[in-house]
């Protein structure tokens, strides 16, 4: 039986709101909204979203003094739902925190679907607000009128009033929580519980969630005091049950004679890369180090991490030997159970003697899978677990671990050079080994779903590089909006010295591209922006390989003019932006050489091979 668990001791406000709450107390709903979420996610500036007639009354609030100058919002407004969905998605991945997007009723909430289903997939937190049909037009009755608004599906019986409810439906199956507000909320006080259970359910899981709020609640007033509570995530863990679980971790890492950390993509998607680092700082410097290829989140200059393990994809097939044959037990943190991230559920631990692996909702001990839930709150959290563990490790204590040399893998350089080809493109290894070179600590890489993403693994990461990308839900396009919420997410944390890199597929980016254009619109905002790679391979050169290599539906309109398409976004005298376009290997080399970064948006047209993939890709997917 489990413990009980004592209430959350409240912490310190992490917003002052005094001028807020003082009298009058009562504020809008609206504001009251706003300056919650800032509660939320104090490191949020930037709001997505794209205005209609159902939600325009809440955007009003976001102007308001106590949101705007005291609290510090604005909002950002994009070219359409999807990409601004991309766009919040990106921003919270950046952030590490709370991203928010807001949309109208039905046309704008669906175009805002599949981004956000891809945020459900790759565990981003984002809330979703919706600005949806007054209270009173979502009241009529079957023997009222019959009143079809527009946005709003009719009814299959044309006798009966439509569901205004029919999107809230769908959404359902693409988020971890769902309220409706109503006047009756409202009244009953029961506003601020369901505003506080959405935010912390989105920022407990990890994943969007989503609030609609009818066009006649926003200017409703509410109780600012309600404001002074402390804004809490996480509740207290079970102390007894947590600590058992970190003594038998410990237990087993001190007797093993040859034992491994393995970090999986839920730490990093759970915000706790530096805890992560803090506990493997604090091991023996015999003791072996992975990553896998969708976390990249530990420290890859570290003389102790072997490299990047991805199943048969991984960049070496000793790193493969290292963990599934010279391994006694494995600590596998923040296990994510997905084929692109298991290169085809290809990773194997069956020779592995022992194994601990952690997920946020569970953890496998001795072969038994345990639930961290119970009466559906958890029992403590990842982060609290890791915490733990590095504030209790002991590296005395490591007196099993037998001394042998292991292999680390160092990566070399892949491009080969030839004549005859390095005239004609820039091929993926050699796009390869620049971008190893050109990153530098901290920096943020962001990479559209597309050839260069299968070549990951063989790119070296330097301390601190945060890598984004959409390898499980893989929504072509996604990338270019993302990088402009990680843009964003940058400029609001004042992280001058982080510089941004995305590589791109011709293809993907023709998906999204008029997010170009909002580069330029918040120029003055944004100081720090990205250099973007467009690799230029005139179509979809995946799909070409898996099947279908000249066939029409694999083809693009191939003659875009990349490096001009700012100035007809209206950067007439590249004020704002500088772009290029490099045709062969020498003119690569050339930009790299002559390459001086002074925060402007850089965008590079590189001419690709139409056929030419990494070994990596390869490797994965052409092998018979």
């Amino acid at each position: 039986m489990a413990p009980s668990i004592a209430p959350p001791a409240p912490p310190a406000s992490t917003f002052d709101l005094s001028e807020a709450s003082s009298s009058p107390n009562n504020i809008p709903l609206g504001q009251y909204l706003f300056l919650r979420i800032a509660q939320a996610n104090p490191k949020l500036r930037t709001v997505f979203g794209i205005p209609g007639d159902f939600n325009l009354n809440l955007l009003e609030h976001l102007y308001s003094k106590p949101v705007a100058e005291d609290a510090g919002l604005r909002i950002a407004n994009l070219c359409n739902e999807l990409n601004a969905a991309y766009t919040a998605d990106g921003y919270a991945r950046a952030i590490d925190g709370l991203a928010v997007l807001i949309t109208t009723f039905g046309v704008g909430e669906l175009s805002a679907c599949n981004g956000v289903a891809g945020s459900f997939t790759e565990y981003s937190p984002v809330l979703h607000i919706v600005g949806t049909t007054s209270t009173r037009q979502q009241s009529l009755q079957d023997d009222q009128p019959i009143i079809n608004h527009h946005h709003l599906l009719q009814n299959k019986d044309p006798l009966k009033q439509p569901d205004h409810d029919v999107y809230r439906k769908m959404a359902d199956h693409i988020c971890v929580v769902n309220e409706k507000l109503a006047i009756s909320d409202v009244n009953s006080g029961d506003i601020y519980g369901k505003i506080d259970k959405v935010l912390r359910t989105i920022l407990q899981q990890r994943r969007p969630g989503y609030l609609f709020v009818p066009s006649d609640i926003p200017d409703m007033m509410v109780d600012a005091r309600m404001l002074d509570r402390p804004f809490i995530v996480d509740d207290e863990p079970a102390m007894p049950v947590m600590d058992d679980v970190v003594s038998v971790i410990l237990r087993k890492l001190y007797a093993a004679k040859s034992p491994a950390v393995l970090s999986d993509a839920l730490t990093a998607r759970f915000g706790h890369t530096a805890t992560v680092q803090a506990f493997v700082d604090k091991l023996p410097a015999n003791l072996r180090l992975f990553s896998t290829n969708l976390a990249r989140n530990i420290d890859e200059t570290k003389d102790n991490f072997v490299g990047c393990y991805y199943g048969v994809g991984s960049p070496s097939p000793q790193i493969n030997w290292e963990l599934e044959h010279n391994t006694d037990f494995l600590l596998h943190l923040g296990i994510f159970n997905a084929e692109t991230n298991t290169a085809g559920y290809s990773m194997d631990f069956s020779n592995i003697q022992d194994k601990v692996i952690i997920h946020p909702d569970y953890l496998v001990l001795d072969g038994w899978t345990h639930s961290l839930i119970k009466g559906g709150r958890r029992l403590f959290t990842m982060g609290q677990l890791l915490a733990r563990l590095a504030e209790r490790v002991e590296t005395n204590k490591f007196t099993g671990i037998e001394t042998k040399e292991w292999y680390k893998h160092n990566p070399q350089k892949l491009h080969k050079p030839d004549a005859e080809t390095d005239n004609q493109y820039v091929s993926q290894s050699k796009l390869v080994d620049a971008v190893t070179e050109c990153l530098s600590p901290n920096d943020i890489l962001v990479v559209e779903t597309c050839s260069f993403q299968f070549a990951m693994p063989d790119v070296k990461l330097p301390t601190g590089v945060k890598y984004i990308t959409q390898a499980v839900w893989g929504s072509i396009g996604y990338a270019l909006p993302a990088t402009l919420g990680v843009t964003f997410a940058v400029n609001d944390m004042g992280l001058t010295d982080r510089r941004i890199w995305l590589l791109e597929g011709d293809g993907s980016a023709q998906m999204t591209v008029q997010e170009l254009s909002t580069y330029l619109r918040y120029h003055d905002i944004l100081k720090v922006n990205p250099t973007i790679f467009v690799i230029n391979n005139s179509g979809y050169t995946v799909e070409r390989l898996i099947n279908g290599p000249t066939r029409s539906y694999n083809d693009i309109q191939s003659t875009w003019q990349w490096s001009k398409l700012l100035q007809v976004f209206g950067d007439v005298d590249k004020k704002y932006h500088h772009s290029s376009k490099v045709n062969n290997v020498a003119e690569f080399d050339q930009w790299f050489a002559n390459e001086e970064y002074d925060g402007k948006l850089n965008v590079v047209d590189v001419t690709a091979g139409k056929m030419d993939v990494s070994d990596r890709f390869l490797s994965l997917f052409l092998k018979k």
